[in-house]
């Protein structure tokens, strides 16, 4: 059990991987980018045509393990500097401690807009990783390697807690179209439908945890019971599940001006809209898991005693054999479902003048099973400065409603790079975090590699 709950949390700090990509996820430009977090952008866009070559977003956070921002803990991994041994420490709370991680790759991808109506394909490779409701005591446990003397022989007895993870290839297709128009108001709805292609799947139930820490290397576990599927073997890209999930989304135009998206420079300098409201449900959907996967029931009624916990060689695919060796339980092969990391949004975003935007949006989970990735609630607040060839968002975001961050994101012509948590990148403050984004994608008025000059505005 040492390397599945708190080395879940050190893998999320030291990157583990996304999250919404707030420097660019709003922009009336985002495309490709955008679709993840409310799919009807593409409708009606101030572009005809989109090809994404690749895109990342790279993101992690948790509650309690950070690097000090005298480590520089980003930039030195970056360049190979890091100092040897344990640089991180945690953070003195008897709060229930969690981390999410997220890694999205964009892969060639492309948006046809037809004004009131447009599609676009997409494919991509995201990895998802959610730790919830760990207890602090334990999270120490973890943290100490068992080698605290002040938790020698008291006994602890945890809260239900989970932790899920998944990669998996995604082949997505999107439709969206307008719903109503008229002077003041206008409407726009699109549905993303994917196929997954599931790699590696992972989740764990732990509904109850009784246990003594006896001495640095002897713990006794009074009471367990506990869930562990697994679909992991030596080889990462692997098929081991497949399934379905969609992303649904619309949004409300208050007084839009048709001239705002023209697909010409000249858009730069009209209002599109006084504001608009976009709602979207993201990734509902699941993955079933059927190759190479594991169903781990842990459990014990009578006290049983761990020799040797701090030195066990516990990885994830040997989880089972040695967790149920020493506590006790069963192994049976057997497929599991994953859901995926689902939520509900809303974005305002409210236009100053042409060229000048503030926005505001919110995510919340909706987690309802134990074998769901769960996602990091946030809010968002940005003011962003918006052309057809060059775009600067700064914005602050308040993740688990508790942990304030600072981000940049600039888009010029054909390149996107950012980071929501631009502070803990380049070590201004504590790293509990990490979040990179990038893009390379171009947007046309008219064919791609058509004969003839494309509109002026992308010379």
């Amino acid at each position: 059990m040492k390397k599945i709950i708190l080395s879940l949390l050190i893998f999320i700090s030291q990157f583990s991987y996304g999250q919404e990509m707030w420097g660019i996820s709003n922009s009336n430009y985002s495309g490709n980018m955008g679709i993840f977090l409310n799919p009807s952008e593409i409708v009606g866009a101030p572009y005809k045509y989109e090809i994404n070559l690749i895109a990342g977003d790279f993101f992690a956070e948790n509650s309690y393990i950070y690097f000090p921002k005298d480590k520089n803990i980003v930039l030195n991994t970056i360049f190979g500097n890091n100092e040897p041994g344990k640089n991180y420490l945690f953070r003195n709370s008897t709060a229930l401690q969690k981390g999410f991680g997220h890694t999205l790759i964009i892969g060639p991808s492309y948006i046809k807009n037809n004004g009131d109506w447009a599609w676009g394909l997409h494919s991509a490779f995201r990895s998802e990783l959610s730790v919830l409701d760990v207890p602090a005591h334990l999270a120490y446990t973890f943290y100490s390697g068992f080698h605290a003397p002040e938790i020698f022989g008291v006994r602890f007895n945890s809260t239900p807690m989970s932790f899920a993870s998944a990669s998996w290839l995604e082949l997505g297709g999107t439709y969206g179209r307008v719903y109503s128009e008229t002077e003041k108001h206008y409407i726009k709805w699109a549905a993303t439908g994917n196929l997954l292609i599931g790699f590696n799947g992972l989740y764990g139930d732990i509904q109850n945890l009784d246990y003594t820490v006896l001495d640095s290397s002897n713990v006794v576990f009074h009471n367990v019971n506990a869930k562990i599927g697994k679909a992991i073997d030596d080889s990462f890209i692997a098929l081991r599940g497949a399934g379905l999930s969609t992303t649904l989304g619309a949004t409300y135009m208050h007084k839009r001006k048709q001239g705002g998206f023209e697909c010409n420079r000249s858009n730069d300098n009209i209002k599109k809209y006084d504001y608009r409201v976009g709602v979207s449900l993201i990734d509902l959907g699941t993955i079933r898991y059927f190759r190479k996967s594991e169903i781990i029931e842990i459990a014990t009624g009578a006290n049983q005693v761990w020799t040797g916990i701090d030195s066990a060689s516990i990885g994830l695919e040997n989880v089972g054999t040695t967790v149920v060796s020493n506590i006790g339980g069963s192994i049976r092969e057997e497929g599991f479902y994953m859901w995926m990391p689902l939520a509900v949004s809303t974005q305002f975003d409210y236009s100053f003048t042409p060229k000048i935007y503030g926005n505001l949006s919110l995510v919340k989970r909706i987690h309802f099973m134990e074998n769901q990735i769960a996602r990091g609630d946030q809010m968002n607040l940005a003011v962003r400065y918006e052309k057809r060839k060059f775009e600067a968002n700064l914005n602050y975001t308040l993740f688990e409603w508790d942990q304030p961050s600072l981000g940049l994101g600039i888009r010029y012509k054909w390149f996107v790079i950012g980071s929501d948590r631009l502070l803990q990148f380049i070590g201004l403050s504590d790293t509990q975090a990490f979040d990179f984004f990038f893009g390379f994608k171009f947007q046309f008025c008219k064919r791609p590699f058509s004969p003839g000059p494309d509109c002026a505005a992308f010379q």
